[in-house]
Formats: structure tokens, C-alpha cells, sequence
């Protein structure tokens, strides 16, 4: 069995935060890669899909009032 690397990405935001699946690569450099061109000055950053649960927070004072993306991968057995 070998392994694939999950490409993952999400919000947090000051009430929880999300995850998501972007698909899937072969090799941990490609999940680097990816993550890398994600979390570059103009990169084609994630959009969260129209059910996320938290798209804007109502709180007058929130540090987080937008949402932060994060980017990552995780190792799934084949």
C-alpha cells in the first residue's frame, strides 16, 4: 500500500474554523508545492463553498472579522 497526501484548506474564524478537500496529489513535495503557491502574495487562494457555515462574523469587536484561511495537506493510506 502506498501513500496519497489529502490537500486541505479551511477558515478560521473567532467561532470555529472549517475544513475542506481540494483533491488529492501522489507526493508530499506536490502538497508543499500546493501550499506554498496558496499561501503566496496573489495566489489563487480557496474560496469558501456558499454552505460554510461562517462567512462573516456579527460581533462589533471580533479581531477576526474576516475569515483567515489556512492551507495544508494530511497522509491517507491507499
Amino acid at each position: 500500500m502506498g501513500k496519497r497526501y489529502e490537500l486541505i484548506y479551511g477558515y478560521l474564524h473567532c467561532i470555529g474554523r472549517t475544513t475542506y478537500s481540494a483533491g488529492f496529489v501522489a507526493t508530499e513535495d506536490e502538497a508543499r508545492a500546493w501550499v506554498e503557491r496558496q499561501e503566496a502574495p496573489g495566489g489563487g487562494r480557496m474560496k469558501p463553498p456558499r454552505e460554510d457555515p461562517i462567512r462573516r462574523c456579527g460581533v462589533s469587536y471580533c479581531p477576526l472579522k474576516v475569515q483567515q484561511p489556512w492551507f495544508s495537506w494530511r497522509v491517507c493510506e491507499e
